[in-house]
């Protein structure tokens, strides 16, 4: 059985990255954040309707990704983020991502800390409320009461925090 470790946080905090190193070091794969591909070549502008589609996306990927993973998958990005989007941008969420917030639950959430500098990002957009979004996020994980841990640290420490915490999973899934 494939254990699911979804990395979540605001912007720039150290997601794909961390989600790139975590899969190295499982020697696994990692589900890429499916919205860099959707708005690659195409205006910033979007509706929630487009948010849906991304889900959908996201979320078909990370079934067919999860064909070939081993003993566990990173997913650098799910539906929480998608929720929080949607709230942040439209002050609303579809039911369908809202449904599978609660229905789509994996095994691990890591939650990344505020402690990396924002950057320029041409999608990122949320500099000034940073400390907002992590509250959203943090209130998703109590209020849904999802396994979840905050990872914090610069570079190669937050990488080996994420470890310890992905180390107790596999461990925990064998007793």
């Amino acid at each position: 059985m494939i254990k699911r470790v979804a990395i979540l946080g605001p912007e720039s905090t150290g997601k794909s990255w961390l989600s790139n190193k975590l899969a190295d070091n499982y020697n696994t794969s990692i589900v890429p954040e499916y919205s860099r591909d959707f708005f690659d070549g195409k205006d910033y502008n979007y509706t929630i309707e487009d948010l849906l589609q991304i889900s959908k996306c996201q979320f078909s990927n990370e079934n067919r990704i999860a064909l070939s993973a081993k003993g566990v998958i990173f997913c650098d990005t799910e539906f929480i983020t998608m929720a929080i989007w949607s709230k942040v941008v439209f002050n609303k969420v579809h039911e369908w991502v809202q449904e599978s917030v609660k229905n789509h639950v994996y095994d691990l959430y890591l939650l990344c800390n505020l402690d990396i500098e924002w950057e320029y990002d041409p999608l990122r957009n949320n500099a000034h409320n940073r400390q907002y979004i992590y509250n959203l996020f943090v209130n998703e994980l109590e209020v849904n009461r999802l396994n979840y841990r905050v990872v914090s640290g610069i570079g190669i420490q937050r990488l080996n925090n994420a470890i310890t915490f992905v180390d107790e999973l596999i461990e925990n899934a064998g007793e």
